[in-house]
């Protein structure tokens, strides 16, 4: 088993900080195969000691080791004549997304929001592509009213608000809203996120998760897009259900 397939197939034992690592090899891995250490810690915002746990818990004596390992997986991947392309690894994402969507669950959601006295759409950095687009989807159906604050909003929220959240990996620039809501600063509306993270570290938080599948790192070595082509599927869907969802 090379590292790509170990990686891929420990993540539901990772810790949080684990799979920050793991989704940022997902997204980067020619800087995690190439890089320095030093650079790796600073571009991704981890500790060499996080660095080196990761690397122990997959089974190597330090993260040099594992990343020598992981450069030559990485390269003997890409060498391969099967090894597919960056419109197949989308299209995959596009048709797990659809296939695995719960249509009982996004007519609930279209209830939810059509009952809401305001639905408020966050997202940042690529996660606010996503957030910005349902908006504007949104806009068109007049029994919903929708908007797409800042993420450091400091509106009033209300009980009877809907606040969606997307959030791909970590959910850091929510946290202090969210503190806002758990001492009570704030008032707290129904909160749903959406996200590729089963485990987010926020999804305590949330009345409400939808977790979206995605590329892991075997298939997807060049591609940072894949959880934002996630989202637009999720609001596709969600999209071509409001006018049947009356």
């Amino acid at each position: 088993m090379n590292t790509i397939e170990l990686m891929d197939g420990s993540v539901s034992s990772f810790s949080k900080t684990d799979r920050a690592i793991y989704e940022a090899i997902r997204k980067f891995p020619d800087m995690f195969a190439t890089g320095s250490v030093t650079e790796i810690a600073n571009g991704g915002g981890f500790s060499k000691p996080a660095l080196t746990r990761f690397a122990q818990r997959l089974g190597f004596g330090g993260f040099v080791e594992f990343q020598y390992q992981f450069a030559q997986d990485l390269e003997e991947r890409r060498q391969r004549s099967d090894a597919p392309t960056n419109a197949e690894v989308y299209g995959g994402v596009l048709k797990l997304v659809e296939e695995r969507l719960d249509p009982g669950q996004l007519s609930s959601l279209i209830d939810r929001m059509r009952s809401s006295r305001h639905v408020y759409l966050m997202g940042y950095n690529l996660s606010r592509i996503p957030a910005e687009e349902l908006n504007i989807a949104l806009q068109f159906d007049p029994s919903i009213q929708a908007s797409y604050p800042q993420v450091d909003v400091s509106q009033r929220f209300t009980s009877d608000d809907l606040l969606i959240v997307y959030s791909a990996v970590s959910g850091d620039s929510f946290k202090g809203l969210m503190h806002e809501f758990k001492i009570g600063r704030n008032t707290k509306p129904y909160m749903l996120l959406v996200t590729t993270n089963s485990k987010h570290p926020l999804r305590h938080s949330f009345d409400e998760i939808i977790a979206l599948p995605t590329a892991n790192v075997a298939t997807s070595d060049r591609t940072v897009l894949a959880d934002t082509f996630a989202f637009l599927m999720f609001n596709d869907v969600l999209a071509s259900l409001l006018p049947t969802a009356r």
